[in-house]
């Protein structure tokens, strides 16, 4: 596995698109190709189309199914821990926002747990020339302003466990946070609304600001700049009307 690590950092180093050098490291480092397999067992349908691609970190192995299902394979370790908890997680919290949450199965395979998202058509902010994403962008942030103020403010009696402390209460910039919503919400290319939010693995109850510093490097490095102003100025005005 070292001699394989050493090989794809080596190789990797030559691919300039972060998407693209990342799923060659995950194919080099790892046998994927038992996990399509299954997916295409699992599915069924022999005419499926199937594209690949990885998780944050190279921690997880990801096959897209029609546009229909998204198939999440750990990498690092079973993923058990993980997934449950995402699970408990986005139950808890779909009926505070009315942006999608995906709905999600937990499958256990060869000792693993693969995660079944339902799949939001739609595209990623990255998708979207930043020219025409920053002409759309108040109502781009408006939208994740709210979001955040309705899951922020939510304290779920299911999930007060995953707190830092059970009697810890939501607060200004303070609660329930996605911590990774810089990629990680889905638009309509044609009216920029948001369809949902995914991959909530690194959710938790904490300070927002370094998701949100983290989202505004982000944003900044890629031509969408400003976009942290305007989600702070609608956030703040949600919180302090108490909307």
């Amino acid at each position: 596995m070292k001699f394989r690590h050493f090989i794809s950092n080596i190789i990797c180093g030559f691919v300039p698109n972060k998407s693209k050098r990342d799923l060659m490291r995950v194919k080099i480092r790892y046998n994927t190709r038992p996990f399509v397999k299954f997916v295409r067992e699992y599915i069924g349908d022999k005419n499926a189309k199937f594209t690949t691609c990885v998780g944050g970190g190279c921690k997880n192995f990801i096959v897209l199914v029609n546009s229909q299902f998204a198939f999440k394979f750990p990498l690092c370790d079973d993923g058990a821990e993980r997934a449950l908890r995402e699970m408990r997680i986005t139950t808890a919290l779909r009926k505070y926002t009315k942006l999608k949450i995906p709905e999600m199965e937990i499958i256990k395979w060869r000792d693993i747990a693969v995660r079944k998202y339902e799949f939001f058509p739609g595209v990623v902010l990255g998708e979207i020339p930043p020219r025409i994403a920053m002409a759309n962008r108040h109502h781009i942030a408006t939208q994740i302003a709210q979001f955040m103020y309705d899951i922020g403010c939510a304290d779920p009696v299911e999930i007060r466990d995953l707190k830092p402390k059970k009697t810890e209460k939501p607060g200004y910039l303070y609660g329930w946070f996605h911590n990774d919503i810089g990629q990680n919400f889905i638009l309509n290319p044609d009216t920029f609304d948001i369809v949902g939010f995914i991959d909530w693995e690194t959710t938790g109850f904490n300070s927002f600001e370094p998701g949100l510093y983290v989202a505004d490097h982000h944003w900044d490095k890629f031509g969408y700049r400003g976009m942290v102003v305007d989600i702070l100025a609608a956030y703040s005005r949600l919180y302090f009307s108490g909307k």
